[in-house]
């Protein structure tokens, strides 16, 4: 809990003295990801699942496509390269700015933290899932893993 403590204080810092101007604003998805969307044979993209849909920071998008992105390639030279693919078509149709593309590791943190705050907040006697050696092996060591790698924050 300490170590989430510091991560939410830094994320905040961050998110409260970046220059907003450069940060494009919309709505969001908070979900953008491969099992949330369907292409068909005519290459129409169908994006589904909008529990967490809503206004807010584009850059958001794009850092919970690289956060899921980095977690599940484990060879980072891979992760680095799929992900300079990612950016740069996302930017063919929307460039980022330089505070944007800053932005990504602790976006990408912000909305880890995000979910763990909905799954805290649906707990109940049936969601087995959500133990200690969930927060700490899984979820907490997968925030970490991601921060480390952008040293973000260190112990």
């Amino acid at each position: 809990m300490q170590y989430l403590k510091t991560v939410c204080d830094r994320i905040t810092q961050t998110f409260e003295s970046v220059d907003h101007s450069g940060i494009s604003e919309g709505i969001v998805h908070l979900d953008i990801w491969y099992d949330n969307m369907s292409i068909t044979e005519e290459s129409a993209i169908i994006i589904f699942d909008f529990d967490f849909c809503g206004n807010g920071s584009l850059i958001l998008d794009v850092a919970y496509f690289c956060k899921q992105l980095f977690h599940i390639e484990s060879d980072k030279t891979e992760y680095e390269s799929k992900k300079k693919q990612f950016l740069k078509g996302y930017q063919s149709i929307r460039s980022l700015t330089v505070e944007e593309l800053q932005l990504i590791p602790e976006a990408g943190a912000a909305i880890w933290i995000f979910y763990l705050g909905v799954q805290s907040q649906r707990f109940d006697w049936s969601n087995v899932f959500l133990t200690e050696n969930y927060l700490k092996l899984m979820y907490v060591a997968r925030l970490k893993s991601w921060l480390d790698y952008y040293t973000i924050i260190s112990e």
